[in-house]
């Protein structure tokens, strides 16, 4: 692989995008060859991309049929995030914070445990900071769609590497299409917002914290914990579920993974 240059922007590539079946690529690549066309190509984790004459063929991988079905969750996302940034809207300085963390000095051994869970932790805190539309955060929920929403996000300003094709022949050159920082800065501030969100109920919590990871929380079950957890993403108006386990140890990290109805 023959790394050649790093373009500034998508735009330079890309016009207009086209989603196709995946048995569509090879038809395209013969085209492509019989007119000797110069295009480029990339085989990414849910889609192969062929760009040609400034359009982008997209195909679902195969076994990824719901790409199809739900890519308008990216292009919702991307158009949203983009919106927001040229809203000129600033967002308030925000630390980097670790994304799982564990109280070592942790000694209530032999506790009950709970912990409370944040329902689509990164979707909402995107919809509540204003980066995506209230449409695009409804059409985004469900189980199903939970892959393709956090990938919306965190595939935000990612650049991609493609292969060149000259005249109609795939090549071992790449190009790199360069990262929009703008737009990565902002998955990274989603993140780190919820992480936030879990060191000031550790603080809150005080000697009853046991550990965070991502978006669940764990601490000593107790009404009086329950409810100052409940509370305070009641008011970041994020919703919750509550989850239960008896503590039998904790740097074996057993922590609880049952949800209680």
């Amino acid at each position: 692989m023959l790394l050649k240059k790093d373009l500034k922007h998508e735009k330079s590539l890309i016009k207009i995008r086209e989603f196709r079946k995946l048995k569509m690529k090879k038809p395209i690549l013969k085209l492509m060859k019989l007119n000797k066309a110069n295009g480029y190509i990339r085989e990414g984790d849910f889609v192969h991309e062929i760009v040609w004459d400034g359009i982008s063929y997209m195909f679902p991988r195969a076994g990824k049929s719901k790409m199809s079905k739900y890519i308008y969750i990216f292009r919702m996302t991307r158009t949203d995030a983009k919106y927001f940034l040229k809203s000129g809207i600033k967002l308030k300085r925000i630390k980097q914070y670790p994304s799982n963390y564990m109280n070592d000095s942790f000694n209530k051994f032999g506790e009950k445990l709970t912990a409370t869970d944040l329902n689509n932790a990164y979707w909402r805190i995107a919809y509540n900071l204003g980066i995506i539309t209230l449409n695009t955060y409804t059409s985004g929920l469900g189980d199903e769609k939970k892959m393709f929403r956090l990938a919306a996000l965190s595939t935000l300003g990612r650049g991609n590497n493609y292969y060149v094709i000259k005249n109609g022949v795939v090549t071992n050159e790449v190009i790199r299409v360069a990262h929009n920082k703008d737009l990565a800065n902002l998955y990274n501030y989603i993140r780190n917002t919820c992480f936030k969100y879990m060191q000031t109920l550790m603080e809150m919590l005080k000697k009853d914290f046991v550990a965070y990871r991502t978006d669940c929380i764990y601490y000593v079950d107790t009404p009086e914990n329950r409810l100052l957890v409940k509370n305070f993403f009641k008011i970041e108006k994020i919703d919750t579920k509550q989850l239960y386990w008896i503590k039998k140890t904790l740097h074996g990290q057993d922590f609880l993974n049952e949800s209680q109805k």
